[in-house]
């Protein structure tokens, strides 16, 4: 056996044994890496090239699905990453020179390098404790400053924002995008605010984690103008020159058309993630986990913040990872995986005494044993 197909096995063995709360990350069904492990995967999607009829067939179908999932006029799903959506949005509405009002990392939001491109970064006020947009300022800064592009979401994202209040107020002074890649999933089943009905032009994100889809970008409006221009950018352009994208990955678009189908027939997922992370918090913190948030309930949204420092964050994270439980080191966990997988409330708090052992001190090999027979009960 080669070395890579042995670390392939390993960590096929580590991940189906553990248990998953990276916010960022979704289990996929055995459809969607189907289509993964499928020819497509070495092939292109144009009429350039013979045999690609079928290829064409899907882009066409998985944008009709993700049209009738989020109720919109246009999809694009070429897009290889949601960070390539941030890309196509910034190189579509902006010029070299420009400001891009976004959200600072430290309030939560996509640390996207403006400055690589020439753009510089308008902050949006936050709250950095809390996440939450300080809305008369925001609106403030982007009635006087009027930024060609605001860009809404964030990587931190427990509660809905007011995209409503600051589209009404910009008007079309400025383009006003959705970046929704951590609730795209929830926005898929009417759990989560959605951004195009409240005034956003267009909404976008990765593809994989509360939508349990491949790794990837969507890009959805339903502007004809702004489709066109976003297509401009993702699409195979031979008359003015290709953009962000050549390959778009056929096997990657298949497994997301699979993805929609399957989210389209599972409306309660979005209501049973949501569901997962409030009854998550409720028993870490009833165990002495300490969780943020509690005025508000913990979370709208599938994930939850410990409220614990950097040190202790990273300490913790490392704890867990020995015992087969995966969070990241910026003290937040989220509840899409496993409820993908089919956990409920009750398993939660399993889940919640497995993290208290860990946050106690005990990282035994029995604890590692008592994670992987729980997980046993669930998908692979």
């Amino acid at each position: 056996m080669s070395k890579i197909s042995d670390l392939i096995e390993k960590h096929t063995e580590m991940r189906t044994n553990g248990i998953n709360l990276i916010a960022s990350e979704n289990f996929l069904s055995s459809r969607v890496r189907e289509a993964l492990r499928s020819d497509l995967g070495g092939r292109y999607h144009s009429d350039w090239y013979g045999g690609s009829q079928y290829s064409i067939e899907i882009i066409k179908e998985t944008e009709n699905l993700a049209n009738e999932v989020f109720s919109c006029r246009h999809a694009i799903v070429t897009s290889l990453a949601g960070n390539m959506c941030d890309l196509a949005v910034m190189f579509a509405f902006t010029k070299p020179g420009d400001s891009v009002a976004m959200l600072h990392f430290e309030a939560g939001g996509y640390p996207l390098g403006l400055t690589k491109f020439h753009r510089k970064l308008l902050p949006i006020p936050a709250d950095p404790k809390t996440y939450e947009i300080k809305l008369d300022k925001a609106i403030d800064v982007l009635t006087s400053q009027e930024p060609p592009l605001i860009i809404l979401g964030a990587s931190y994202i427990p509660f809905p924002q007011p995209v409503k209040e600051i589209t009404s107020a910009v008007g079309k002074k400025s383009v006003c995008v959705f970046d929704g890649s951590h609730v795209l999933g929830l926005i898929a089943c009417s759990q989560f605010q959605n951004p195009l009905k409240e005034g956003a032009q267009i909404l976008m994100g990765s593809t994989h984690k509360s939508l349990y889809g491949p790794q990837g970008g969507i890009v959805l409006t339903d502007s004809d103008e702004h489709y066109e221009a976003m297509k401009k950018m993702l699409d195979f352009d031979l008359e003015e020159g290709i953009g962000l994208v050549d390959n778009p990955h056929m096997n990657r678009i298949a497994a997301l058309g699979l993805a929609l189908e399957e989210i389209a027939d599972d409306s309660n997922y979005g209501k049973c993630v949501i569901e997962n992370a409030k009854a998550l918090a409720v028993a870490l913190d009833e165990r002495g986990v300490p969780v943020r948030f509690k005025e508000r309930g913990y979370t709208g949204s599938h994930q939850i913040f410990l409220d614990l420092n950097e040190e202790e964050a990273m300490k913790l994270c490392h704890s867990l990872e020995t015992v087969g439980i995966y969070m990241d080191v910026a003290s937040r966990m989220g509840t899409a995986e496993v409820t993908h997988l089919g956990m409920k409330k009750p398993d939660m708090d399993s889940i919640a005494g497995f993290i208290s052992e860990v946050y106690e001190g005990n990282s035994s090999d029995g604890l590692r044993k008592s994670v992987s027979e729980f997980r046993d009960n669930f998908g692979r």
